[in-house]
């Protein structure tokens, strides 16, 4: 079957045809509909902090500089010089009064405007050579960027992510840790691990045993209107955000278990409280922003979840742990005790998306139903399929 029957005939309710996971074809109407149009979360102002910090971001066959500019606004563009396209930014992080083509030396602004082209004609016009520059919005402290001409309206995410993020203080805050996994795994089987908890049980004694309900045994529901009552007197978020027709952003704020102040193994906290928090008791907020974005955040420190697809068979997955800027390392945070919740949870999640791609891959695998805990992998399955479907039928 074609991959244009394989989107059309797709049946709701059941896992993906096997192509969709492990064919290059596929992955590339990926990269044009989905990571080519939709807002990706590149990283956090806290990894620029100075003027002149820059970070890049590839995706796919772009590289995008992000960096700090003279006024301390964050700024995109293409890494791809407007002489001959060489790449100017060739790590993945530093510090640059202005940017330097090492190729023939062109010079740039941090705004991305030509600075200094050597050795070209008197007649020779700067302002037509500019970086291209990069969609960019920043949330509270979150840097999302779009590669779309025209990307899909982003006010919908700052109106629903803001009032969540704002006691946090990201802007403010320091990044403690920072790791990456390099997954042989499709990026969509992380996304449908983390849209549901039908695994955890099993998989993730540790995160079962921090948050109510995860086990599917039992239900936070008759924990959430007291606790909701004292985050509103807070002055916290509570209200969700939940996936709806074409929205690509997910917000909650759900309790952990009565004695638990932190995402730690032992149930206590890891640092001081971050920003305006000034307990340990905000449950936890999860974000999401497809394709790519993921926020586990507790009242001392913040997670954050990058996914970055390589190929079909391949990902890599870009985890930060920030905490509050006058936290001090040694005294107030233990960067192995800070990390050690998500190292063990996400590594037994790592493990599970390579095992569920290894058996997509055998000649014998076929879509099977999803169970009903899995409403949401079907609700993120669905919008996967119709983005393909309108992107592919507005090129045909």
């Amino acid at each position: 079957m074609d991959t244009q029957s394989l989107i059309e005939n797709y049946e709701s309710g059941k896992s993906l045809p096997q192509a969709f996971y492990t064919d290059e074809r596929i992955f590339e109407m990926d990269m044009q509909h989905i990571w080519q149009k939709y807002w990706l979360f590149a990283g956090v102002t806290a990894d620029i902090p100075k003027i002149g910090d820059y970070f890049t971001y590839k995706i796919n066959k772009d590289s995008v500089i992000i960096i700090r500019g003279d006024d301390g606004e964050i700024l995109a563009h293409y890494n791809t010089c407007r002489h001959r396209g060489s790449l100017i930014c060739t790590k993945e992080s530093g510090t640059a009064p202005k940017l330097l083509c090492p190729y023939h030396q062109w010079v740039y602004n941090k705004d991305g405007s030509l600075f200094k082209a050597r050795h070209m004609p008197d007649d020779f016009d700067k302002s037509d050579f500019g970086l291209h520059p990069v969609h960019l919005k920043v949330v509270e402290g979150l840097i999302f960027i779009s590669l779309a001409a025209s990307p899909p309206d982003f006010e919908p995410v700052i109106e629903g992510f803001g009032p969540f993020l704002k006691p946090y203080q990201l802007h403010k805050a320091k990044i403690a840790a920072k790791k990456r996994y390099v997954l042989k795994t499709n990026w969509k089987l992380i996304t449908e691990n983390f849209r549901e908890c039908y695994h955890c049980g099993a998989a993730h004694p540790e995160y079962c045993k921090a948050v109510i309900g995860a086990n599917l045994k039992e239900s936070a529901e008759v924990y959430l209107p007291e606790k909701q009552a004292d985050w509103s007197a807070k002055g916290l978020e509570v209200k969700g955000i939940d996936f709806v027709d074409d929205s690509f952003h997910f917000a909650v704020r759900y309790p952990l278990r009565p004695h638990f102040e932190s995402y730690s193994l032992d149930g206590k906290s890891v640092s001081v409280p971050m920003g305006e928090h000034r307990d340990y008791d905000a449950g936890v907020l999860g974000l999401v922003c497809y394709p790519n974005f993921w926020i586990d955040a507790v009242s001392d420190y913040v997670w954050t979840m990058r996914i970055t697809p390589v190929s079909a068979s391949r990902c890599y997955v870009d985890l930060s742990w920030l905490v509050d800027a006058n936290a001090v390392e040694g005294k107030d945070y233990e960067v192995d005790r800070l990390v050690e919740f998500w190292k063990v949870t996400g590594e037994q999640d790592w493990e599970l998306c390579e095992n569920n791609f290894a058996g997509i891959e055998s000649s014998h695998y076929q879509p099977g139903p999803y169970a009903p805990s899995e409403l949401d992998v079907v609700k993120f399955v669905d919008w996967y399929i119709d983005r393909l479907r309108e992107g592919t039928r507005s090129v045909m």
